[in-house]
């Protein structure tokens, strides 16, 4: 009975750590999350190796180590439970074991047979000490619990308690290896049988492996405030009467972004205000002005999107034309056939590489904002509100669209169609681009430099999977957007009704979210991009020629650097990213102040100027100067560069304004 005690304090202990600390730290420091009854279930199977004990070993001088082999046991067990938090879970575990408990001199008194149902909470330990982030590999979980244990063999009954850990491995967002190491000790017997009790002596060490199936959605809802730090706001109540007898009122505005889900690997930039924009433009000379802009709440990606996020792209792609070419009568059904259909094979040395030529995307996008224009109203009646001006039922609009299509020759054939409005279908653009990053910008980019190994591996090789993607022109990156949000849709189904797509960000979006919770030059609080003491906050080039004094010599690692306030990693260097904002010398003049946006999808037949893009962030073989947050350059939005990259937004779908919390406050002077 003890032993029984000791667990219910551990117990007690669990529920207070998670109460107190777990989720304080939680509601004042990363947020309330918060989700439906019907989300993060978890069920588990698992096999078992045991190792029995019972205090009638002592006087029989039998050595207690598990790895005897009479101790080896086997037992299987399924579990049941839900996460009320990201740190509090409670699980149903039944188990049955069978095999050998040395309880008598006889072999046949120690062999049983056995089954325990436990009720147990669980305490996530990694999200307590470090912050909830559903793509965690590793997460340790102590549990403790109680529950009902019967012995098969000798007819009897008590109950148990058991404590240990569990360890889980991330395998995808609905599935986890586990492992669980953990002690069970049966209590008194409390059957009536007035037989010796067997049942009391009873405790065993278990190890499981086995898998865990999350059901429902996997992430948590979570409410955020404008400085990005998450808290629940409590409604103040305020009448008008007050409201107008304040002598000195400070009103300060306050919102909840209500149930959205936290897209995986992304942080949520809050809105907010930013002087957009140098003095000097840093890459022609010209006076720049500063504008005062405002955006709206988006998520972005924490990283830059790396080699193997691209390379899931590709994979999904090839894995589509496999399946179109399997139902093709020319393979006759023949998967080797098929797959060497999408290879060619160097004619001089012979190596094998895919077609990349092949790897085409085919995707459709609705320009929502063009469709919604007054002027192109169905009912020409409609299209002007001056009633002073007597309309033209008989006026010709015209639309001008996208489309593609694949020649006889295999060559991709994109068009601007200009044509007479129909309807909303002209607002429908489509696109054909063919995806596989241009691996050859190693050496275009440098000339008489040795970079072939670069060439060769640098987007295929293993070691560098957690590297930036780059010769990924803009239009590329447009598709992978395209193609994520394809596959949000597939994974979310009816609920992604109010989700909006991922898309490149805007130049305003990328400055705001570079330069962090304090707007610095920099996405850091210093002046400078290093210590001084040989220490540097991004991957640049420290000195002329010399890219190798802050550990890199070309990109590394996509979260090697800090993050900065908003949480986002290589904002400054590494590698430059593409911007969905077309490139002009004016800078921010031309634009809005809200939300400011300057896109243009250049027609093939376009002069080659217009189809400049802006890019951000400097790279990996900029120098300081060119790693600041409103550092600004451009390139086409066909070139591929060894030193551009990308990360993907997304706009946040609800943020309604009967959500603002107003504050008033009398302040004296």
């Amino acid at each position: 009975m003890r032993l029984i005690h000791t667990i219910t304090i551990l117990s007690a202990i669990l529920w207070m750590t998670a109460a107190g600390n777990g989720y304080a730290q939680q509601k004042e420091e990363r947020g309330v999350f918060t989700n439906r009854f019907a989300d993060n279930w978890e069920v588990s199977f698992g096999l078992e190796g045991l190792s029995f004990y019972s205090t009638k070993e002592d006087g029989l001088n039998i050595p207690k180590s598990p790895f005897k082999s009479y101790r080896g046991n086997y037992g299987a067990s399924a579990t049941v439970g839900k996460w009320f938090t990201p740190e509090i879970g409670l699980r149903t575990k039944a188990s049955g074991y069978w095999g050998k408990a040395i309880i008598g001199i006889t072999p046949a008194e120690n062999d049983i047979k056995f089954y325990a149902i436990q009720e147990q909470i669980m305490l996530n330990l990694t999200n307590v000490v470090t912050d909830y982030n559903p793509t965690k590999f590793w997460n340790i979980i102590p549990y403790a619990g109680f529950g009902f244990i019967r012995n098969c063999t000798h007819n009897e009954n008590s109950i148990g308690a058991g404590c240990g850990f569990i360890n889980t491995f991330r395998i995808s967002d609905h599935m986890k290896l586990h492992t669980d190491i953990g002690i069970t000790f049966a209590g008194e017997n409390y059957s009536e049988t007035g037989k010796e009790n067997v049942m009391g002596r009873f405790h065993w060490f278990s190890f499981e492996v086995g898998l865990q199936f999350n059901l429902g959605k996997h992430a948590w809802n979570h409410y955020m405030n404008r400085s990005g730090e998450k808290m629940q706001m409590m409604a103040v109540n305020q009448s008008f009467e007050q409201l107008r007898n304040s002598k000195k009122k400070n009103i300060e505005y306050k919102k909840v972004i209500a149930d959205t889900a936290v897209p995986e690997g992304m942080m949520m930039i809050n809105r907010g205000h930013l002087r957009l924009g140098s003095e000097q433009d840093s890459l022609w000379g010209f006076n720049n002005p500063l504008r005062d802009i405002s955006v709206d709440d988006f998520w972005m990606d924490k990283t830059e999107v790396t080699n193997a996020q691209y390379r899931a792209f590709i994979q999904d792609v090839c894995d589509s034309i496999i399946a179109q070419r399997m139902e093709d009568p020319y393979y006759q059904g023949d998967i080797e056939k098929v797959k060497a259909s999408l290879y060619v094979i160097n004619p001089i040395t012979g190596e094998k590489t895919l077609d990349t030529r092949q790897i085409l995307y085919v995707y459709e996008t609705y320009d929502y904002a063009e469709a919604q224009k007054r002027k192109y109203r169905l009912d020409p009646r409609e299209r002007v509100l001056n009633t002073d001006i007597e309309v033209d039922e008989n006026e010709e609009i015209w639309i001008s669209k996208d489309t593609a299509y694949v020649d006889a020759s295999g060559r991709i054939v994109r068009e601007t169609v200009n044509r007479p409005f129909t309807g909303p279908y002209d607002f429908l653009n489509t696109y054909i681009v063919s995806i596989y990053p241009d691996t050859t910008c190693w050496v275009n980019d440098f000339p008489n430099a040795k970079n072939e190994l670069y060439t060769k591996y640098y987007f295929s090789h293993p070691n560098y999977k957690d590297y930036p993607v780059v010769g990924v022109t803009w239009e590329q990156a447009n598709a992978y957007c395209a193609w994520r949000t394809e596959r949000m849709k597939a994974e979310m189904g009816d609920e992604y009704k109010d989700e909006q797509p991922f898309r490149l960000p805007t130049e305003a979006e990328w400055e705001y979210a570079a330069r962090g919770k304090t707007q610095n030059e920099f996405p850091w609080e210093h002046d400078k991009a290093g210590d001084g003491k040989g220490l540097f906050f991004a991957n640049f080039m420290p000195e002329e020629g010399d890219y190798t004094e802050d550990g890199n010599i070309i990109t590394s690692r996509v979260g090697v650097y800090p993050m900065n306030s908003n949480g986002l990693f290589d904002m400054a260097g590494n590698v430059a990213e593409w911007t969905s904002t077309l490139y002009t010398a004016a800078g921010v003049e031309q634009m809005n102040n809200i939300n400011p946006q300057l896109k243009y999808n250049a027609a093939i037949e376009d002069p080659y100027s217009m189809k400049r893009k802006t890019v951000r962030g400097g790279s990996w073989k900029d120098s300081e100067s060119h790693i600041r947050s409103a550092w600004r350059t451009s390139e086409y939005q066909n070139q591929p560069r060894s030193y551009i990259g990308f990360r993907c937004v997304r706009s946040v779908a609800l943020t309604p304004s009967e959500k603002t919390v107003i504050t008033v406050t009398d302040k004296k002077k």
